[in-house]
């Protein structure tokens, strides 16, 4: 596997994230809306642009988006998200990712809480948050293009 590097999220990587974000496998573990359009892509990047969130990048190619934008910036509270092109799965870059960004986080705000949640289905990324010691505090049902998804809610 090849070294990842993580850019500051800019407008240059819309084109790499419109083919993560328009993805209905890769979205479908998200509460994003289906499907992105690449002005959609534009305007996250400017809402996550100043914030704690970044691409990942191997080889060159932008393979995903990682960050924990604030929840709550006076307690130190953020919340952990990562999505990855699905030619990316299985091969431990979330795992990888992961562990840098909470290096990260720890490292810069040094008393933070993270968070995440997770669509039940998504089996692989409840064992990347429990691998980090993420515990489950809660679960509930959030409604997406119509569609009602069970999500695991984690604390770490």
């Amino acid at each position: 596997m090849s070294e990842l590097q993580y850019r500051n999220l800019d407008i240059c990587h819309a084109e790499g994230l419109l083919n993560i974000w328009a993805n209905a496998d890769v979205i479908k573990y998200t509460n994003m809306k289906l499907q992105c359009t690449l002005k959609d892509v534009e305007n996250r990047i400017e809402i996550f642009k100043p914030l704690d969130v970044f691409a990942v990048i191997q080889k060159g190619e932008l393979i995903g988006i990682i960050g924990c934008p604030p929840i709550n910036k006076e307690k130190l509270q953020y919340g952990l998200f990562y999505q990855f092109c699905k030619s990316a799965w299985g091969q431990g870059n979330a795992t990888i990712a992961t562990k840098w960004l909470i290096d990260y986080m720890k490292q810069k705000y040094k008393n933070t809480t993270l968070f995440a949640d997770v669509v039940v289905d998504n089996i692989a990324s409840e064992k990347i948050l429990q691998k980090f010691g993420f515990e489950k505090f809660s679960e509930e049902l959030i409604e997406r293009d119509g569609i009602k998804l069970k999500v695991h809610n984690y604390k770490l």
